[in-house]
């Protein structure tokens, strides 16, 4: 049995695509991320980034101004040798924004022209016309396959795809090699020089639900087998995705007891999540993974909805959620009557529609945030359990306050 997906007419309440660079620019640490746009996507970078103005991050954004617009292509010669001189990357990646698309600035012959022998310009469309800000890593994927090197087809080791921090890299690579899985890299590595070579006997594990497209290409292109499995959120989802690869490896393992651990160390996080009532609005692609980990934590989901649904790469997780009402592109304006109706314990939603539910009494939760976190695999599951709960605690404590006149008088006692 499967979840039955109701698709209605929603459009993407999502983020900006460009902040892929956030967790992006940090993992390839010899990259630099040159976004052009407009004022707007400067501020967007650094205040959503928290970069002060005398910080040296690894991007940038290059101005479009109104002389530009009657210009053929953007000029950005100047940019590339300033970026070259004070960061020395291996590789750049140009990232598209919303105006200079409209504008129809022509991406691919605009990188080509400006790449430099030893220096390759990468372009990567990221702008919210299209995509969900999760999926611009896609599109940063995508860019990087060229790149990797074809493995022959007795190469039969595993890839992991996803941009994970480097804590939760090792986990996994110490995690495969006790169980006797031999790797071949991640897609991203931290270098551009160290990407992993992918051919036929390449096993590739999708580490992030919104990888699909690219999954898609290592398939088709290079022959790649890709794992069809739970994304390793939470104990439960990490038990299937370990047990999963190696049995794509030819390995049987069972894993049933560090599972339990698992959850066992997890209880202070349980004894608060159990019951609760939980609805998810759309915005990152990982809905479907989360609210499966929350569903097993004792949760009732009143809702899961995401703005896109892979059937065949969401499959196993769709699986999972049987019973559960899924929804793909939601109707906002529904889901807030549904909301006022349902009263749920927690909302996921949205950062442009966190604050307003909040100030509605609602308890509410960034979704934006879990993209950014380490939720993965068996040293990520406390981090993952303690973004749901600590909005629960949070206002657990807050609810006394509000019987007191003088704190919602805003006035501090003599």
């Amino acid at each position: 049995m499967s979840a039955t997906v109701i698709r209605e007419d929603g459009a993407y309440h999502s983020f900006c695509g460009l902040t892929c660079v956030g967790w992006l620019y940090q993992k390839i640490k010899d990259s630099f991320f040159l976004v052009l746009g407009t004022h707007t996507c400067a501020h967007l970078l650094q205040n959503v980034l928290g970069v002060m103005v005398f910080a040296r991050p690894r991007f940038g954004v290059a101005l479009i101004e109104e002389s530009d617009l009657s210009k053929q292509q953007p000029e950005l010669n100047a940019i590339i040798d300033e970026i070259v001189a004070d960061h020395h990357p291996s590789v750049i990646f140009l990232l598209s924004s919303c105006t200079p698309e409209v504008m129809k600035v022509e991406f691919d012959g605009l990188a080509r022209a400006v790449s430099r022998p030893n220096l390759p310009v990468l372009f990567v469309p990221a702008s919210g016309l299209d995509y969900t800000f999760s999926q611009a890593e896609d599109s940063v994927l995508q860019a990087l396959l060229p790149f990797c090197p074809v493995a022959p087809a007795d190469d039969r080791r595993v890839v992991f795809l996803g941009s994970v921090n480097d804590a939760i890299a090792d986990d996994f690579r110490t995690e495969a090699a006790r169980l006797g899985i031999p790797v071949a890299g991640f897609l991203p590595e931290s270098h551009f020089h160290d990407l992993p070579p992918i051919g036929p006997g390449t096993v590739v594990a999708p580490l992030q639900p919104y990888l699909a497209k690219v999954a898609g290409r290592l398939a088709r292109e290079r022959g790649a087998t890709v794992m069809n499995s739970l994304f390793p959120f939470g104990p439960d989802g990490t038990r299937a995705f370990w047990e999963d690869l190696a049995a794509a490896m030819g390995k049987a393992v069972d894993l049933s007891e560090r599972e339990r651990q698992a959850w066992e160390r997890l209880e202070p996080h349980l004894e608060i999540l159990r019951g609760k009532k939980v609805f998810f609005t759309a915005d990152n692609l990982m809905e479907l993974p989360l609210a499966r980990f929350l569903k097993n934590a004792g949760c009732t989901i009143l809702e899961c909805s995401s703005p896109y649904i892979n059937r065949k790469f969401h499959a196993r997780e769709l699986a999972a959620l049987d019973g559960v009402r899924v929804v793909e592109q939601p109707n906002f304006d529904r889901q807030l009557r549904d909301i006022r109706e349902l009263r749920p314990d927690l909302v996921i939603s949205t950062l442009a529609t966190t604050n307003p539910l909040v100030g509605h009494g609602v308890v509410a939760k960034w979704s934006t945030e879990f993209s950014f976190m380490p939720i993965q695999g068996w040293s990520g599951a406390a981090t993952l359990a303690g973004m749901f709960t600590r909005p629960l605690k949070r206002h657990a404590q807050l609810d006394p306050l509000m019987d007191d006149p003088l704190w919602v008088a805003g006035l501090m006692p003599g």
